[in-house]
């Protein structure tokens, strides 16, 4: 059946293209290659999401990438065997390019065994996962492709598998995991069809490599409804699949961590620490360093990158949870602010209150949240009088360094150097008054003529 092209959407007349993008349609054009934007890009551009970076925008051709590499100076075979090559447009800007494709069996349960170029722009349409992606626009013949019906799913917020979704989800393990992405980036529903069919397919998304789960993730948590996704996770089953240890924690536990999430700052380590902070602490109800190790442990199975799992396990055991019971006790006296600040660090500190403000805001009742809120604001209080004095916080702010307390004892460097180092450091989150040369050099000599088998520097032997 032919199908006549849609109507253009003032949206996409509107649109402003960059350059680099214009000239490689243009010249693909003038050889005889009509192309298209395809993908996330068009979807953006009618949901007014503005999305029009060169790096965001697919080029799909009917010309071969050996006839694509022919019509410009400076081409990267970045995926010649899928059809894909990087194009440097103008000033360099790199243009993906990749041909019509069809795809053979999907064997692994994420890639296709075989590609098939084709020369329809519906066909090569026809082989993606939902029909808001399913969309292709010619900015200059000003034509839009739409055979699914993107458009439509788009007014009606709804995401939608092109074609059979048992049949798509089957075919590669990673679609289930974007729709719940997609689902937490763009506020929509899934096709009651298209739901049905994640659970079925669990066992081909348990194929994927960690890695591309974590990516998938990653996107999740920081779109701007990330409970959205997450809630879809856990009904449809993924959850199991990608996150067990949460996956196993009572239902009420779940829907705390989501809300947490969907409150805390949309920054990565923050989210993953709110999304964690409900996982059970075992002997360590304070959140020390074995519930830390614990989610570490967990984040680096995962394939988080060391900088992001290391803060976000550290934020997620320093937190606790507002369920946990008992809740330790918030830091009261100024010696005990002291030692909770340099417990947690400056540098992770307004962090870990933002993700304490987000656990405390989902608190329920109400009345437990604005209690809880209280709490943090009057630690807040606290903290901002306590570090008005600046007092010492780590032993590289205390008046006395190594060579000092090396000199003081006549100690060669080693272990009992920084024994020393943190003694001191103790003493002076108890009293900052303490912290000047001669009063720590006169705490260093007592602190040492008291240990088992040493003599005060300079007393006889």
């Amino acid at each position: 059946m032919t199908r006549r092209p849609s109507r253009v959407p003032a949206a996409l007349r509107r649109a402003r293209f960059a350059p680099a993008v214009l000239e490689v349609l243009r010249r693909l054009d003038a050889a005889g290659h009509r192309s298209w934007l395809v993908g996330g890009a068009v979807r953006d551009l009618l949901l007014r999401r503005r999305r029009l970076d060169p790096a965001d925008l697919d080029v799909a051709t009917p010309a071969r990438p050996e006839q694509v590499s022919a019509l410009f100076e400076k081409v990267i075979p970045t995926g010649v065997e899928h059809g894909t090559v990087t194009v440097l447009g103008p000033g360099g800007v790199p243009v993906e390019v990749t041909t019509f494709r069809g795809e053979g069996a999907y064997l692994d349960g994420r890639r296709p065994s075989s590609v098939v170029f084709l020369s329809e722009v519906d066909e090569d349409l026809s082989r993606r996962d939902f029909t808001v992606n399913a969309l292709a626009y010619d900015p200059l013949g000003g034509e839009l492709r739409d055979p699914f019906g993107g458009q439509d799913d788009l007014r009606r917020r709804r995401l939608r598998a092109v074609g059979d979704p048992a049949a798509r989800f089957a075919e590669d393990g990673l679609r289930p995991l974007r729709a719940a992405r997609f689902a937490a980036q763009l506020g929509f529903a899934l096709d009651p069809a298209t739901r049905r069919a994640i659970r079925p397919a669990l066992a081909v998304t348990a194929k994927v490599s960690a890695e591309r789960v974590m990516a998938e993730l990653s996107k999740l948590l920081l779109a701007a409804h990330p409970a959205a996704g997450l809630a879809l996770l856990d009904a449809t089953g993924l959850l199991e699949v990608v996150l067990p240890e949460l996956a196993v924690r009572p239902p009420a536990a779940r829907r705390h961590a989501y809300e947490v999430v969907r409150r805390a700052p949309r920054e990565l380590p923050l989210r993953l620490a709110a999304l964690l902070h409900v996982l059970p602490r075992g002997g360590d109800p304070a959140g020390g360093a074995e519930a830390a190790a614990r989610a570490r442990q967990l984040l680096v199975r995962m394939r988080f990158p060391g900088a992001v799992a290391e803060l976000a396990a550290a934020l997620a055991a320093a937190q606790g949870c507002v369920l946990a019971a008992p809740r330790p006790a918030a830091p009261r006296s100024p010696a005990e602010v002291r030692r909770f600040v340099a417990g947690v660090g400056r540098e992770r500190l307004a962090p870990l209150l933002a993700l304490w403000e987000a656990d405390a805001s989902a608190a329920r009742p109400p009345a437990r949240s604005r209690r809880e809120l209280a709490t943090l604001r009057a630690l807040r209080a606290r903290i901002a009088r306590v570090e008005r004095t600046r007092p010492p916080l780590t032993s590289a702010e205390l008046a006395l360094d190594g060579r000092a307390v090396m000199e003081a004892l006549g100690l060669a460097p080693g272990r009992e150097v920084g024994e020393a180092l943190r003694h001191l450091l103790e003493r002076a989150l108890e009293d900052p008054g303490l912290n000047t040369a001669e009063a720590l050099t006169s705490e260093l000599r007592t602190w040492w003529a008291r240990r088992p088998g040493r003599a005060a520097p300079g007393a006889p032997g």
